[in-house]
């Protein structure tokens, strides 16, 4: 995608900080030959700073167009959102019925390179840090200045063009900046989930909700039937061959598709 950049001013940035700033990076995430690749939203206006899929800003116009009770879940799992200036975060994650917060602070040590680059009217300047057990490579620029970057990403003394690991895992591109005349109001799917709000939790307790869904499967899928949910699956489970064998299918699923971008905090799932 090629990038739509406006050049904008310091000046421009120092006078409308009452507006939100909006930032949409493409997050490609590679894990061996599987490419995944979503649009993403950082959003900065005079409190706060919110990262989210951009899907939820279509289903948000959908719904605020045809008044259809539409919903949207993150594909990245990459909600987060903390106050201006601080290292303080609060990721926010749907699992099975409930919407949960929880909180972490990330102070990343950069080590501010020599190296430059341009990327159209705008010159680069490379950093390299350590974060969630994996090493980056970042690109900022001091002519917006903003300290921010996708994710948990931020810290330097200016905005995030590009960051990346050294596996090629995940890998941020800012395409677009767009900047909005009133502060956007993401309270139907950032702080809630469409008016559920978030439950606080640690981490190690999500984590734990995760393995007792693995482990138990079966057991929960026939929940969410008995509830009125739609499953789709070749196999009826109609005999207890047929039911290990869903299950097994079901859990190879979870492993393969498993990349956590924060290596150190990762669910150890069986083998």
């Amino acid at each position: 995608m090629k990038p739509k950049f406006i050049f904008i001013s310091l000046l421009f940035f120092n006078l409308a900080f009452s507006q939100t700033h909006r930032f949409i990076y493409e997050l490609e995430i590679r894990k061996q030959d599987d490419v995944n690749q979503i649009k993403m939203v950082l959003d900065i206006d005079q409190n706060f700073v919110k990262f989210y899929d951009y899907d939820f800003l279509d289903v948000d116009t959908h719904r605020k167009s045809s008044g259809e009770n539409r919903k949207t879940n993150s594909e990245s799992d990459q909600l987060v959102i903390r106050e201006i200036n601080s290292f303080k975060n609060t990721s926010l994650h749907s699992f099975g019925y409930d919407y949960f917060a929880i909180s972490s602070t990330d102070k990343i040590a950069w080590n501010l390179e020599k190296e430059t680059k341009k990327n159209q009217n705008y010159t680069l300047q490379k950093a390299t840090g350590q974060f969630g057990g994996r090493m980056w490579t970042a690109w900022f620029s001091n002519e917006i200045p903003f300290p921010e970057g996708p994710f948990k990403f931020k810290g330097l003394s200016g905005l995030i063009f590009e960051i990346y690991d050294t596996e090629n895992s995940f890998h941020y591109n800012l395409v677009e900046i767009i900047n909005l005349p009133e502060t956007f109001d993401t309270t139907e799917f950032v702080e809630t989930y469409y008016g559920k709000k978030p439950i606080p939790i640690k981490l190690k307790q999500l984590h734990q909700l995760k393995l007792n869904y693995y482990h138990n499967i079966v057991e929960d899928l026939n929940n969410f039937r008995e509830k009125g949910g739609s499953i789709s699956s070749k196999n009826e489970l109609d005999s207890k061959e047929k039911i290990l064998q869903e299950k097994k299918t079901i859990q190879q699923s979870i492993k393969k598709y498993y990349l956590p971008l924060e290596k150190d905090k990762a669910i150890n799932y069986p083998d």
